[in-house]
């Protein structure tokens, strides 16, 4: 029987890499005996089942504020099940958990490793020798560990062919902003008029909303979304516009304003080849267990990057602190301080030298601005947004 003892700790990351990695066949958490929420157990269970199904998985309260108490714990555990069959895992947990593990670690003989989070591999404390290089984690095993669940995307994923119209056109959309923002009114204001499942249009060129104010549709955006394949059958006289979407997904990217930042950072990361399961308008349930199927903020763009969770929040304006707020509890509730996070925002932030952008630096976040998001480069300048993000820093920072 393989045993891994582990010392609870809050950061996600710590708690999943070792046992999803060496799989046992018992887990053992030695947390603080403080612990209210006992469903945080429930949850790893949850993560490890699905690929170690026969696990057993024990946790046992501890004064994590005495060394001695600490030490003699773990040291019972080693005794249940004999130090042959144990491993202790001193990554997670507190400097006293540390103190407390390496001490019975010698006393009992039984092997001690550590995680190396940056490296992605696991070494005997002993020797530093590897003992194997960590498994690849996924969003789902980060959600499973926090009780936490996927309820579905806002926006359904563009399939790899509309990826280069989908970049046109956004393209075009980020250079006349002004137009776009009257159109896309108008858009919304005829398409609201029809039925939900509705793709044809046929309006005047002008029309009042309901607060009274005119919009009217500019005849070379439209022009754009023929070109690119979003409509078809486009006619237009001095007075009247018909046309058709050309599916039901065009019709909702064409009557959202901010979606297009959203699709073209999907896109660029999609098609950079280096992410993995890269997930557009993410709605998350973070609490499973209370009995409420219920979704928080959106989440505009999620992807893995070796086995870290990235959290993209994009604005189609400038940003402000309450977006980096957002974004920063979206990334430490899922993914702890080990996360990324990462705004791109159209706006000069980052040439201006702005208070936000201070703030976004000092967050631990990256930023992409208007300059970035229009250069032919986009997708590299993203990707290496993400992989420079400091992750060693990242280890010991306190935001």
């Amino acid at each position: 029987m393989k045993v891994l003892i582990e010392y609870y700790d809050k950061d996600v990351l710590k708690n999943i890499v070792a046992p999803l990695t060496l799989q046992p066949d018992v887990v053992v958490y030695l947390h603080d005996k403080g612990m209210t929420d006992k469903n945080v157990f429930r949850s790893l269970k949850t993560c490890f089942e699905k690929s170690m199904p026969n696990l057993k998985l024990e946790s046992i309260p501890v004064d994590v504020r005495s060394v001695e108490k600490l030490r003699q714990a773990t040291c019972r555990v080693v005794e249940r099940y004999g130090a042959e069959n144990c491993t202790l895992e001193l990554t997670g947990g507190s400097e006293l958990m540390m103190i407390a593990g390496y001490k019975a670690g010698m006393q009992t003989g039984m092997k001690m490793v550590h995680t190396d989070l940056v490296e992605r591999r696991i070494n005997d404390v002993e020797t530093d020798e590897k003992v194997c290089d960590t498994v690849q984690l996924t969003l789902e095993n980060f959600l499973d560990a926090k009780g936490a669940e996927l309820m579905g995307e806002s926006h359904r994923p563009p399939a790899p062919e509309k990826y280069e119209p989908i970049r046109r056109m956004a393209q075009y959309l980020f250079r006349n902003l002004q137009e776009w923002k009257g159109t896309c009114s108008w858009l919304q204001t005829v398409a609201s008029r029809g039925l939900p499942h509705e793709l044809t249009i046929d309006s005047p060129k002008t029309v009042t909303q309901k607060n009274g104010r005119e919009v009217w549709a500019g005849e070379e955006i439209l022009r754009e979304f023929q070109k690119n394949g979003f409509i078809e059958d486009l006619q237009m006289t001095k007075n009247h516009v018909s046309f058709r979407f050309c599916s039901l997904e065009d019709k909702t990217y064409c009557i959202s304003y901010g979606v297009w930042l959203e699709l073209h950072v999907y896109v660029a990361a999609a098609s950079s080849g280096v992410f993995d399961d890269v997930k557009l308008g993410t709605m998350i349930d973070w609490d499973i267990y209370d009995g409420t199927r219920m979704g928080g903020n959106e989440i505009d763009v999620v992807l893995m990057d070796d086995s870290l969770p990235v959290f993209i929040s994009c604005k189609l304006r400038e940003a402000d602190t309450a977006a980096l707020n957002e974004l920063l509890i979206a990334k430490k509730r899922l993914g702890g301080w080990f996360s990324k996070g990462l705004i791109a925002t159209y706006s000069k932030e980052k040439d201006e030298n702005t208070g936000t952008y201070l703030r976004c630096k000092e967050l631990g976040l990256e930023m992409l601005d208007a300059r970035d998001i229009l250069a032919p480069d986009f997708s590299n300048r993203l990707v290496r947004a993400i992989r420079e993000h400091d992750l060693v820093s990242l280890k010991w920072k306190k935001v």
